[in-house]
């Protein structure tokens, strides 16, 4: 089982949750396998399993990229295009506004 769980009891579950182990019958039947997302028809079958909680995955919250991670993503974005290169303003044009808007940089008026 993963370690990024809690047991969650059935009348906590909502649609959309995710296991993180299978659940089984007391015979040792799957009910539902690891990994499965729930939906109402779900919650309810574990209900009508006598199933008391269920091992839910936590959401991890994401890390935002650093700058260092968006300028070279930006960079393989416009590997053709040369930033010294004024016959290309456009491309250019393009790139910072796309740079100001991934780093939440303020513009002007």
């Amino acid at each position: 089982m993963s370690d990024t769980y809690e047991m969650t009891p059935l009348a906590h579950l909502y649609p959309g949750m995710v296991l993180a182990d299978a659940l089984m019958d007391e015979h040792g039947h799957v009910l539902l396998a690891a990994g499965a997302t729930l939906n109402e028809a779900a919650i309810q079958s574990l209900a009508r399993h006598g199933v008391g909680a269920a091992p839910i995955l936590r959401a991890v919250p994401l890390t935002p990229p650093d700058e260092s991670e968006i300028q070279a993503r930006l960079d393989h974005l416009f590997r053709r295009n040369d930033r010294e290169d004024l016959g290309d303003w456009a491309t250019g044009l393009l790139r910072r506004y796309v740079e100001d808007y991934r780093l939440k940089r303020e513009v002007a008026p």
